[in-house]
């Protein structure tokens, strides 16, 4: 019997690297929207401690599912751009 070199399977296709993706470009937001989300965080954030409060007192469902939708919307307005 002859010399047989081993055998690791066929051959690897060859590599092609994943195409670039192309940066999003954030546009700024116009002024006049920054001033607007500023201004409904001023309003947000003390309409949502005192539902806070209200419902620690007599919690309801409407009472909690209004304090959910508070925070949310004060969240977004203080943590987006």
């Amino acid at each position: 019997m002859g010399y047989y070199p081993p055998y690791h399977g066929p051959p690897r296709p060859p590599y092609y690297p994943p195409p670039k993706k192309h940066k999003k470009r954030r546009h700024p937001k116009p002024y006049w929207w920054k001033k607007w989300k500023l201004a409904c965080t001023q309003i947000l954030i003390p309409l949502a401690v005192f539902q806070l409060l209200r419902t620690l007192i007599l919690p309801t469902s409407f009472d909690v599912l209004l304090l959910i939708i508070l925070v949310g919307l004060t969240v977004y307005c203080c943590f987006t751009c």
